[in-house]
């Protein structure tokens, strides 16, 4: 029995061990595995594709319908995302245990002062406590960016996201243009001139 159950532990350990290297090889490419059996990868045509800090966003051919996904506010009130209707949305999935969502939030942080307003926002939406997620904006001194969290962990499921960080770029009538899978210098020239881009496109 005891080398059955030495047996069982070798096979244990090169398990976990192979799991934690494809976690950090992601973290390398800049995403982060979103827990086993949640979100569900949605085919999609992209009919361009652009580069953003060796990332790939990609727009659909036809902007998508997209759930209205219900999430709680920085009051810890329930919200959804047809509040944002009307403005072009940035709209950006993240986790404070992700280590490429941590390195890309000032970025997003600094696009949105200096495009937020009437026509255009980015929301931040933590698939964390509110407290965790609170705690790393203040520490990391954003300015303009909410706490927005997943507090039923509907999100990834929802949008069919796998992967964190995950950004979706959606238009004033609430479809979705394109997303981008992993971290993205948001407030560099490439990501600037593409979301103005989509804003002049919009009415």
């Amino acid at each position: 029995m005891s080398r059955i159950f030495r047996v069982f532990g070798v096979v244990v350990v090169l398990v976990v061990a192979t799991a934690l290297g494809f976690v950090a090889r992601q973290a390398m490419e800049g995403t982060v595995s979103a827990p086993f059996g949640v979100g569900q990868v949605t085919s999609q045509a992209a009919s361009e594709v652009f580069e953003l800090s060796g990332q790939k966003f990609e727009r659909w051919t036809k902007p998508r319908d997209v759930p209205d996904l219900r999430f709680s506010d920085p009051a810890g009130r329930p919200t959804s995302l047809s509040k944002f209707r009307g403005r072009v949305l940035l709209l950006n999935l993240w986790a404070t245990w992700c280590p490429p969502c941590r390195e890309e939030m000032p970025a997003l942080d600094r696009l949105n002062a200096r495009l937020g307003g009437d026509r255009f926002t980015v929301v931040t939406l933590a698939l964390d406590s509110p407290a965790k997620a609170d705690a790393f904006l203040r520490q990391i001194k954003a300015t303009t960016l909410q706490n927005y969290t997943d507090t039923q962990g509907l999100a990834l499921s929802t949008l069919g996201v796998t992967t964190v960080p995950t950004t979706l770029l959606i238009n004033a009538q609430g479809r979705e243009i394109g997303r981008l899978s992993g971290a993205a210098a948001w407030d560099e020239k490439p990501a600037l001139d593409l979301i103005q881009s989509f804003l002049k496109e919009s009415p």
